[in-house]
């Protein structure tokens, strides 16, 4: 009996990342795009200036730390909030459309359609600032991996 057919997919899931890692910790895998791309994300006219102080390195350790640490936290409250406003939007498509007897899943997909139609239309507003920030983090990450 081959051993690898007793594995579920959570156990190929982390033979995958392990023979990831090895393959670039012993130099079979480049990771040249990722450093370009976080290079030229830090070659912001916003982000330059940023960590240039005497402690800069050491603020940049720590905001570099933080964003790893903090992210999955930051994209659950994101995930609950979109959740909410479509539950809220669901609600009010269903008190408003004289079909009421339809499924709940097709008031919520609808509202989820109008979240992502209202984002994409809202583009303009947000992306500045996102792209900021990510650059602030690859300046981050840069200076803490030097």
């Amino acid at each position: 009996m081959w051993p690898l057919t007793a594995l579920k997919r959570r156990h190929y899931i982390v033979l995958g990342i392990c023979v990831l890692f090895l393959a670039s910790y012993s130099g079979f895998v480049s990771w040249a795009k990722v450093a370009q791309a976080l290079e030229h994300l830090a070659d912001q006219p916003a982000v330059r200036q940023r960590f240039s102080t005497p402690i800069g390195r050491g603020e940049a350790i720590v905001t570099s730390f933080m964003f790893v640490l903090l992210t999955p936290l930051a994209l659950a409250a994101f995930a609950g909030i979109v959740a909410f406003v479509g539950a809220i939007i669901a609600g009010f498509l269903r008190i408003v459309v004289p079909l009421r007897d339809l499924p709940q899943w097709i008031f919520l997909g609808i509202a989820y359609v109008a979240i992502v139609v209202s984002v994409w239309a809202l583009r303009d507003y947000w992306t500045g600032p996102a792209y900021e920030f990510m650059g602030l983090i690859a300046k981050a990450i840069l200076i803490a991996t030097q």
